[in-house]
C-alpha cells in the first residue's frame, strides 16, 4: 500500500520504518527540516519507565516498547538507550491511594514487575545530590532509563533515506480528504495514497478537526543545568528521576553520554499555538530552577546552561493517547510528551492499523491504555 505519513517526529518516522519493513510504500511529509529541532521529538534525552501510577495498561506496554526498540536498534546497527533505572521519590505515605508513586508501587506489585522500595537513608545514599527529608521514600524500577532522542530521530531518518523511502522535509500538509486519500500541500500540490497517517503531535488538531476538541496544544519548557563539581560524578551515575522530592510534579534526566542534566515540571506547561511557540529565556529557566534549589545539595551552585521549549499535545482524558479513524485516515495524538518512550512500538501498531493488519478498534483501545488479552 502507498501510505502518506504526516509528521516527521519519532512517531511518524517509526511508522514509516514499520511500513517499509512490512513491504509498503510510505511517503513522509514534515513541515520543517528533518529532523525538526522545533518538534517535540528533538531533544537530547527522554525518559522511559514503568512508573505510570494506576495506569496498568501503559505500565505493561513499556515491556513491549523495549522489544520494539530492540528491533529498531537491530536495523540501525546501534543502540541509543542508557539503562540507569527509573526512580520516583515521594513525601506522602506509600499507603495513600491518591499519591501517584504509591499507585505506581501498587501497579508494579500487581503486574509483578521488578522494583525496589527505598527508605530515606537508602535514597540519601543513592542520591547525594538531594537533601532527602526523613519522611521521603523512593521507588526504583528496572528496566528504565534514558532514550537519546535526537540521535534516535536523526539515525532513523537516515535509515529511511538509505531504504529508499521518500521523505519530504519543509513540506507542510494543510488539508486532508480522508475519503479520497488526498493530502493538499502548502505549495498547492496534491499527494494521493491508499492510506493516510497523521502523527503531527501538537499540530494534529489543525489537520484532524475531530481531535481538535479533545486535546490542547501546550508549550513545555525545560532547563539544562550544570551541577556543582562536587555533585557531577553522582549525577552522571544517577537514575532517570520521574518524580522529585517536592510538591511540584517534576522530573530530571541525568547527564549521560555527553548530554546535560535536564529539569522539567508540569507547572511549566502553558497552552500555546505550536506555530507561535515562544523560545523562552535564561530568566525563565532560572525561574524554573528556583523552587528546586532548596532540595538540591549545594543548590545555590547549580547553573543554567541552556533551555528549550517543546510543543506538546495534551488530551483532555487523563492525558491518554488519542486516536481517530475517518475514511482511509488514521491519526494519533494527545501524548503530552509521554509518546516518545513508545515511539518504535507506536509506529509498528499505527502502521498495522493504517494498513488493515490490526483492527482500528483494537488499536484505539490499546492506545488509550486499556489492557487487552490475546
Amino acid at each position: 500500500m502507498r501510505v502518506l505519513v504526516i509528521g516527521g517526529g519519532v512517531i511518524g518516522l517509526s511508522t514509516a520504518w514499520a511500513l517499509a519493513r512490512a513491504g509498503h510504500e510510505p511517503l513522509l511529509f514534515e513541515a520543517g527540516p528533518l529532523p525538526n529541532p522545533g518538534g517535540a521529538s528533538h531533544d537530547q534525552h527522554r525518559l522511559i519507565r514503568s512508573l505510570y501510577g494506576a495506569e496498568r495498561g501503559y505500565a505493561r506496554m513499556v515491556g513491549d516498547a523495549y522489544a520494539a526498540w530492540d528491533r529498531l536498534w537491530a536495523d540501525l546497527g546501534r543502540q541509543h538507550y542508557v539503562e540507569a533505572g527509573a526512580l520516583g521519590i515521594s513525601l506522602q505515605s506509600p499507603e495513600r491511594v491518591d499519591d501517584p508513586l504509591a499507585a505506581s508501587l501498587a501497579t508494579l506489585r500487581d503486574l509483578e514487575l521488578e522494583h525496589e522500595l527505598l527508605d530515606a537513608a537508602q535514597l540519601a545514599e543513592l542520591c547525594p545530590y538531594f537533601r532527602v527529608p526523613e519522611r521521603a521514600w523512593g521507588l526504583l524500577s528496572r528496566p528504565g532509563g534514558i532514550l537519546l532522542a535526537d540521535k534516535i530521530v536523526g539515525h532513523l531518518a537516515g535509515w529511511l533515506r538509505r531504504a529508499g523511502v521518500d521523505l519530504f522535509p519543509e513540506t507542510r500538509a494543510i488539508d486532508i480528504d480522508p475519503e479520497a486519500g488526498a493530502v493538499r500541500l502548502a505549495d498547492g500540490q496534491i499527494a494521493l495514497g491508499d492510506a493516510i497517517v497523521v502523527a503531527a503531535g501538537a499540530w494534529t488538531g489543525k489537520l484532524v478537526p475531530a481531535l481538535a476538541d479533545r486535546q490542547t496544544p501546550q508549550r513545555q519548557f525545560v532547563a539544562f543545568l550544570a551541577p556543582p563539581e562536587a555533585q557531577a560524578a553522582a549525577w552522571a551515575a544517577a537514575p532517570a528521576i520521574v518524580q522529585l522530592p517536592t510538591a511540584l510534579d517534576s522530573y530530571c534526566c541525568p547527564p549521560v553520554q555527553g548530554t546535560r542534566l535536564k529539569l522539567g515540571a508540569v507547572a511549566a506547561r502553558r497552552a500555546s499555538d505550536p506555530d507561535a511557540l515562544a523560545e523562552g529565556s535564561y530568566e525563565e529557566a532560572e525561574a524554573l530552577l528556583a523552587p528546586f534549589r532548596e532540595i538540591l545539595t549545594d543548590g545555590a551552585d547549580y547553573r543554567v546552561v541552556g533551555y528549550k521549549a517543546c510543543p506538546y499535545a495534551v488530551s483532555h482524558d487523563a492525558e491518554r493517547f488519542l486516536s481517530h479513524r475517518e475514511g482511509c485516515l488514521t491519526a494519533v495524538a494527545g501524548c503530552t510528551g509521554h509518546m516518545f518512550k513508545f515511539g518504535a512500538l507506536m509506529g509498528e501498531q499505527l502502521a498495522a492499523a493504517a494498513t488493515g493488519d490490526l483492527a482500528f478498534e483494537t488499536f484505539a483501545r490499546w492506545a488509550a491504555g486499556e489492557e487487552l488479552v490475546g
